[in-house]
């Protein structure tokens, strides 16, 4: 059917997912746009518009620490969440399903997500999802995937492998002793992901001198405050504690123009390829942990994908559990073996494919 034509809900997923009485999955319907016209820089699609969720879907399925911590998908039947059980039936598709039976999951679980109520202002992610259009934003949706794991209890653990937890603290003035009135309460922070410009993470491949974590800790570096008892500049020093660093970790990058050059693209993936592995933490603070945690190492994570963004289209590049540098191109059902990160670099020059999002977890054998 046309783009914004209403198409028919696609089947329940696997009873594996659901109880003997469950009710049975409906998805909400899709809206009917009758007179919408693509806006410029958009491509027109049939009925599926899902790269994004197809794009975490190819990439989740297949993260180590993710999937070692949700299992095989037992322990989301008593939670009866419609989107958890699209979710796992996706997961199972991707691994030896057909093409229509990981269109019939991913389309389910865009309708269940959605179904999950609108936005208050009717503008949001949500309300975009219940839409036929081509316009969602990856890292958007992966945070409403993230949210229907937190909210069933034996799902729990598997969202908090993506998030880090920690505060922002603001120590006292190294003149006076004096402790600011503004900031007597640490502020605490819950992260998905982490983001950064994606021209600072070029000029920083680009100087020979730049790190990915340095980048990152510094598009979010509080400046050191003035004392308010003795006044002296910047004498209160601003620092950030953790508490959970992520055990997979996703950083986002924003690109302001589609516009860019392949070199320039391939520069920083170049850099991306070259830093990893590196601690979590490093993207967080340059601080070494907690006296007690000093007996561990910090928890190295590898690069294990990349989402990214051409044409108003995702696609995700994944690489092999074992921690081999072997990758494959995940294109909606479409998976192709493109080998060595070298042409990974090389297929993002020639687009220019632009990374989105980078996904790093703990691989075998590193």
């Amino acid at each position: 059917p046309a783009w914004g034509a209403v198409a028919p809900p696609p089947p329940p997923p696997p009873a594996a997912w659901s109880t003997p009485d469950a009710a049975p999955l409906r998805p909400a319907p899709v809206d009917s746009d009758d007179d919408f016209v693509v806006p410029e820089g958009l491509v027109d699609v049939e009925r599926r518009s899902n790269c994004s969720l197809d794009a975490i879907v190819a990439v989740l399925s297949q993260c180590p620490t993710f999937r070692r911590t949700l299992g095989n998908g037992a322990d989301a039947e008593a939670a009866q969440s419609d989107a958890l059980r699209y979710l796992g039936a996706a997961f199972r598709a991707s691994a030896g399903g057909t093409d229509a039976e990981v269109d019939a999951a991913v389309d389910g679980l865009r309708a269940a997500l959605a179904a999950r109520g609108n936005d208050e202002d009717g503008e949001g992610v949500r309300s975009e999802l219940a839409t036929g259009g081509a316009h969602l934003d990856v890292a958007e949706v992966l945070g409403e995937v993230v949210a229907v794991l937190s909210s069933a209890k034996k799902c729990r653990n598997s969202a908090l492998v993506l998030r880090t937890k920690g505060h922002i603290h603001q120590q006292a003035c190294k003149k006076c002793g004096h402790r600011n009135a503004d900031f007597r309460d640490d502020v605490a922070f819950d992260e998905l992901a982490r983001s950064a410009p994606a021209a600072a993470l070029v000029h920083a491949a680009l100087s020979g001198t730049g790190r990915v974590a340095g980048t990152f800790r510094d598009a979010h570096a509080h400046a050191a405050k003035s004392c308010d008892r003795c006044h002296t500049p910047a004498a209160c020093e601003v620092d950030v504690v953790l508490d959970q660093p992520a055990k997979v970790l996703m950083l986002s990058l924003a690109w302001y123009s589609t516009d860019q050059e392949g070199d320039d693209v391939a520069a920083l993936l170049e850099l991306v390829w070259r830093d990893a592995p590196m601690a979590a933490r490093k993207v967080f603070t340059k601080k070494d942990p907690p006296k007690r945690y000093k007996i561990r190492q910090p928890r190295q994570l590898d690069l294990f994908a990349v989402a990214v963004y051409q044409n108003a289209h995702y696609t995700a590049f994944v690489r092999a559990p074992d921690g081999s540098d072997s990758w494959t191109h995940h294109d909606r059902r479409s998976a192709v073996a493109v080998g060595a990160f070298a042409n990974v670099v090389q297929r993002c020059r020639d687009g220019p494919m632009l990374p989105y999002l980078l996904f790093y977890d703990s691989l075998a054998g590193h």
